[in-house]
């Protein structure tokens, strides 16, 4: 969903090995580490809200740049 609505790809990252990343907006996420803990119970956790944060994620990032 990340992908489709931000015009995302999935990318290989050392972050991740194994399992595929995502790059959107000029960030990396990282959408399986975030199901794992969204099935292991982890409270405010959904991949809904994540695909929702991008955006703000992203413009925060930009503005933080030096």
């Amino acid at each position: 969903m990340a992908i489709r609505t931000h015009d995302g790809e999935w990318v290989e990252h050392e972050k991740s090995p194994g399992a595929p990343a995502i790059s959107a907006l000029g960030v990396i996420g990282f959408p399986f580490r975030l199901a794992a803990r969204a099935l292991d119970g982890e409270p405010n956790k959904s991949l809904a809200s994540f695909v929702h944060a991008l955006r703000a994620i992203a413009e925060r990032a930009q503005r933080d740049r030096p």
